[in-house]
């Protein structure tokens, strides 16, 4: 895993497509929910349910930030990652 800062670029969508690409943060307001793949590049699909128990989105002006942190720990493989998204950014924890 690289802790390099990444950029996520926010594209909304009623229905989210099934097939996703790395870089891109797919936004549902319909369906309450954000999606991307793994920030660490291991290519798994995180989701992040929205609302108010739940994760919150706020966009300034196409600048995304997303809390509380993002956490992906598949104990069968190498990756872990814990991040926040910030104005489209990873900020690795």
């Amino acid at each position: 895993m690289s802790n390099k800062i990444v950029v996520l670029k926010p594209e909304y969508y009623d229905n989210i497509p099934k097939k996703k690409v790395d870089g891109i943060l797919y936004i549902s307001i319909k369906f309450e929910v954000a999606i991307h793949l793994c920030a660490c590049g291991c290519g798994v699909q995180t989701v992040t349910p929205l609302g108010s128990n739940k994760w919150q989105l706020t966009d300034n002006e196409g600048k995304i930030t997303l809390r509380p942190s993002i956490g992906n720990f598949k104990w069968e493989s190498p990756y872990h990652a814990h991040y926040y998204i910030t104005n489209n950014k990873i900020d690795w924890l």
